[in-house]
């Protein structure tokens, strides 16, 4: 995969399922310590349980449903994504997310309930053709590499393709800084979870083929 900048080369490819153990291992690990997944799970004990049963669930949907990731050459980073056509997804669908959920985590769905139903309708409908990143991530080994960046960048190049924009969440003040430098922009109002962190909505236009947006 390329990128519109020549001065930039990228390694990174479309995940294979057969490789979804590997996704759900790096999502386990890295999210360790995420705001957002600290207030899903708050004991520090079975939190790394509970992340690798969430994101089985995940990684599943996110695959069964229209949607991909994006791994570096070496499974390093993973970025699982919905494609234009995958991101509004039928009401029975999105219920069944929400099944699976709490028939695998039990008392503590209640706050993944609320979670993925904020997102969910907190997802603009007005947006035009885009493409909905979702969880990018690190093995803790290779943060601070700019694997990040490089997916995100791959994602673009994706768009930019097929002439669509960019959607996602940031997590953090820091993942926010980090995709306003790519070139995503806050979208509305931060979405707070409660006696928890902030949630910030980030967009990226369509690109015309003259790098300007339309």
């Amino acid at each position: 995969m390329t990128s519109t900048d020549p001065e930039i080369e990228f390694s990174c490819s479309l995940a294979s399922p057969g490789r979804q153990a590997e996704l759900i291992s790096i999502y386990r690990e890295a999210f360790d310590n995420d705001p957002v997944f600290s207030w899903l799970f708050p004991d520090d004990t079975t939190r790394k349980h509970l992340l690798d049963r969430y994101f089985t669930i995940m990684v599943d949907h996110t695959f069964a449903h229209g949607g991909s990731a994006l791994q570096t050459e070496d499974y390093g980073a993973v970025s699982m994504f919905f494609p234009p056509h995958a991101v509004e997804q039928p009401e029975e669908t999105k219920n069944q997310l929400l099944r699976s959920m709490r028939d695998e985590l039990g008392s503590r769905s209640e706050r993944v309930i609320y979670l993925l139903t904020t997102l969910d309708t907190s997802h603009p409908r007005e947006l035009p053709p885009h493409y909905y990143g979702t969880y990018v991530a690190a093995r803790p080994e290779h943060q601070g590499k700019g694997l990040g960046t490089r997916l995100k960048r791959s994602l673009f190049a994706l768009a930019d393709q097929d002439r669509a924009g960019a959607y996602a969440e940031a997590s953090s003040k820091r993942n926010l800084a980090l995709y306003e430098r790519l070139g995503q922009r806050r979208l509305g109002q931060a979405l707070t979870l409660p006696d928890g962190p902030r949630i910030f909505p980030i967009w990226r236009p369509p690109q015309a083929t003259d790098g300007a947006t339309r």
